[in-house]
């Protein structure tokens, strides 16, 4: 299966939200419209007021009175305060469960081999499907489709993993995976993408934001940036030609020694170093920037524009 890879890891935040006014509480709540079916799955980002990104998720609607959201990044008792913090009157809780949750990301072949083997169906593109306690939904790794398998004990997962490792498909590491995102411009809420950040900076406001769904907590600001047309930094994938001195965010500069943005953090990929920068916008057409304070080889390249 020279197409498939899988890569094995633990997400940050994993956790149920219960209650006969769950649906409407987190619809208020939620960048995505969740007034679906049950067996819907939605990615989405919970935001503040100023439309700023606390943390992005997957969020699985079982039932009406039942959700479970996932995040690869976002933390389980954060993402939970963030929740009761706003619980009034609403007859909501939230739950995580003691035993924690193991995932599996997938690609290629192995998707249909990996569902079998869980015992799983193929979800549809907006959905999910479980099966005593494992659940299959579809993945935000970068471009090429990606399946989620996550499971509530580690059992299964080694289960899984010896399984896999039997018939040869090549597990790939954590890194591989932040890289294989960065190229393709899939930025990462919690890695990539801090909380200082609009979704219209970071490539998120087309996939993660709904501008139908009525009122929620930030949903005045993406309003307006949207009646705006365009933000004014973007977020984008660099290259550079040489590892930087000291530990980033470094801070970019313009041809003509304007303050352009920042370089937040690179990441070797074999010979080649890439990295994650913020740009003005205004200046991110020049493709070409000095790291401030170090030798002028020290360059990044814009890989690709942002989309609007």
């Amino acid at each position: 299966m020279e197409t498939s890879r899988v890569h094995f890891y633990l997400p940050k935040g994993v956790f149920f939200v219960e209650g006969e006014d769950a649906a409407p509480f987190l619809q208020g709540q939620f960048s995505q419209d969740i007034r679906t079916a049950d067996g819907f799955r939605a990615y989405g980002l919970w935001l503040n007021r100023k439309g700023k990104i606390l943390a992005d998720s997957f969020m699985l609607r079982i039932s009406e009175s039942r959700f479970l959201v996932v995040s690869y990044f976002g933390e389980t008792e954060v993402l939970r305060d963030n929740l009761e913090n706003r619980i009034i009157m609403d007859e909501v809780e939230t739950r995580s469960t003691e035993s924690g949750w193991f995932g599996v990301s997938v690609w290629g072949e192995a998707i249909e081999r990996v569902l079998e083997l869980a015992k799983l169906e193929r979800p549809s593109g907006d959905g999910f499907s479980s099966c005593d306690g494992v659940y299959a939904f579809w993945g935000r790794r970068g471009e090429e489709t990606n399946l989620e398998i996550l499971f509530g004990n580690e059992a299964d997962r080694k289960s899984m993993e010896s399984s896999l490792s039997e018939i040869g498909i090549q597990l790939i590491s954590a890194k591989s995976v932040r890289i294989l995102a960065l190229r393709e411009k899939c930025f990462q809420v919690g890695l990539d993408i801090q909380d200082s950040d609009l979704p219209q900076e970071v490539g998120l406001a087309d996939v993660a934001v709904s501008y139908t769904k009525g009122c929620y907590i930030g949903q005045e600001v993406m309003a307006r940036l949207k009646s705006m047309g365009r933000s004014r930094r973007t977020l984008e994938c660099v290259s550079a030609p040489k590892m930087l001195e000291g530990n980033g965010p470094w801070e970019l500069r313009g041809t003509d020694g304007s303050r352009a943005g920042e370089l937040r953090s690179v990441v070797c990929d074999g010979a080649e170093i890439i990295g994650v920068a913020m740009l003005k916008r205004a200046l991110s057409e020049e493709k070409t920037f000095e790291v401030a304070g170090q030798s002028a080889v020290a360059i990044c390249q814009a890989m690709q524009g942002t989309d609007d």
